[in-house]
């Protein structure tokens, strides 16, 4: 094409072209491709700041777990301590247990017939004779009487029958307090 073509033409018979239009939906589609480059960075930004949280959240609860472990495993070493202590209470208890049935039988040997009383009543008479002499006010009481001033000496709380009668039954291995 010769550039001398376009020189005898009349550019006033041409139509103009109206591009505002084009322009404007140009403006358009740029604002709109902004918009949704900020409202993807805000997304972006809220995803970023919810995963740091979670990070933050996930962390606190590793600590907390870690804590709590430490607290329960004090917990359980206690109550096997206390496991421990009512353990020997109960082998404790056992042996005392045992040692007072050992007692019992020996009381009921002791006790089993009345001739075994009579018996009794004589060895305690004199356990009290041997720790009482003839200025003690009982002297004349008890030098000539059986088991019946035993019993009433102990009832009436008399501190020689029962420390006689104590005597008496330490000798059978018996322990009274």
């Amino acid at each position: 094409m010769d550039n001398n073509a376009f020189d005898g033409m009349n550019f006033a018979d041409i139509p103009k072209i109206d591009l505002s239009y084009a322009t404007d939906m140009v403006y358009s589609i740029q604002s709109q491709i902004e918009e949704d480059g900020r409202r993807t960075r805000r997304m972006a930004e809220e995803a970023y700041n919810n995963r740091q949280k979670m990070q933050k959240a996930i962390e606190q609860t590793a600590v907390n777990t870690g804590e709590t472990n430490i607290q329960l495993q004090k917990v359980v070493e206690n109550q096997n301590a206390y496991i421990d202590i009512l353990k020997e209470q109960l082998s404790i208890h056992k042996k005392q247990l045992e040692l007072d049935e050992q007692q019992l039988m020996i009381l009921r040997n002791i006790f089993a017939s009345e001739e075994d009383g009579v018996a009794v009543e004589k060895e305690i008479m004199k356990l009290i004779q041997e720790q009482i002499d003839a200025s003690h006010p009982l002297w004349e009481y008890i030098k000539d009487k059986g088991g019946d001033v035993a019993v009433a000496g102990v009832t009436a709380g008399i501190p020689v029958i029962y420390s006689a009668i104590k005597v008496y039954f330490l000798s059978k291995g018996i322990q009274l307090p």
